[in-house]
């Protein structure tokens, strides 16, 4: 059950507001890079026995770290002033069959989005993403469906830190929310990678031996490198990711969008008067 607007400030006490700052800014990375608009896609992290998930249909932009919802593993209980994502089973069923994963990130960015619509296999192409691992493209489901909750949940359960889905998009899960958002933005790069191989005469994956050195040598310099994904102030909306000129050029879009359907409508008349 969602908690009422009274409900809202009194969550913050139980509310770990260090995770869901790093979820927040997770999804202002994925709009900064283009992987998302405002609002598509969806960031969690495990919280103990339950997961908290960005709400649907708002922008990561305005987030406030209240603004998350919280969702119970085994009763699937809701608590938060907003609905959760509505791919927030798909979620569930990650943090179900694997223990490991402790943050999820589901984008739709362009040229991962294009693989998943061809609806092929990823090979181990670079030495940064061998501990992602092959990136399969799951079987097709309806968005937000509980077949795509299965599918997903399935494909993850064989081990695989990425996928793809069928005609959708990807997931990428990590150990903490820094790890999921790098192997997300990497997922998008190496699709890239493997779509201009393909053009120039195919992607040549790095070999067995190869991949276990690679996954060695990352696994100690990302220890010694660790940056976490920067944290927010209690209620900070970070403004430079949502600046002025960014909702008068949405404005003025729109703007545009609207005088050219005026004019259609004015020449139709017109027309049919005519």
């Amino acid at each position: 059950m969602l908690a009422g607007p009274d409900d809202r400030e009194a969550g913050m006490g139980r509310l770990d507001t260090s995770t869901a700052n790093q979820i927040i800014e997770a999804g202002r990375r994925l709009v900064a890079a283009g992987f998302v608009d405002g609002t598509t896609g969806n960031v969690s992290a495990r919280d103990g026995a339950r997961l908290l998930i960005t709400p649907t249909s708002r922008d990561y932009r305005l987030l406030r770290s209240v603004d998350l919802v919280h969702i119970d593993l085994t009763s699937e209980e809701t608590e938060g002033s907003w609905r959760p994502s509505s791919e927030w089973r798909m979620h569930a069923g990650v943090y179900r069959v694997r223990e490991d994963v402790q943050a999820i990130v589901h984008h739709h960015a362009i040229w991962s989005s294009a693989v998943s619509v061809a609806r092929l296999t990823i090979p181990v192409l670079i030495d940064e993403a061998a501990d992602i691992g092959p990136i399969p493209t799951a079987e097709y489901a309806p968005s937000a469906s509980p077949e795509l909750a299965r599918v997903v949940s399935e494909t993850i359960a064989q081990g695989h830190n990425a996928i793809l889905l069928a005609n959708h998009g990807a997931v990428a899960v990590g150990r903490s929310v820094a790890e999921a958002l790098r192997r997300a933005l990497e997922v998008e790069r190496i699709s890239q990678m493997f779509i201009c191989a393909a053009i120039l005469g195919g992607a040549h994956p790095l070999d067995a031996m190869a991949i276990t050195r690679s996954r060695e040598f990352f696994k100690g310099y990302r220890a010694d490198h660790h940056v976490l994904v920067p944290t927010l102030r209690s209620g900070e909306l970070m403004p430079e990711h949502a600046r002025l000129n960014d909702v008068v050029s949405y404005a003025f879009r729109a703007g545009i969008e609207f005088i050219s359907l005026l004019q259609s409508l004015v020449l139709g008349r017109l027309s049919h008067h005519a």
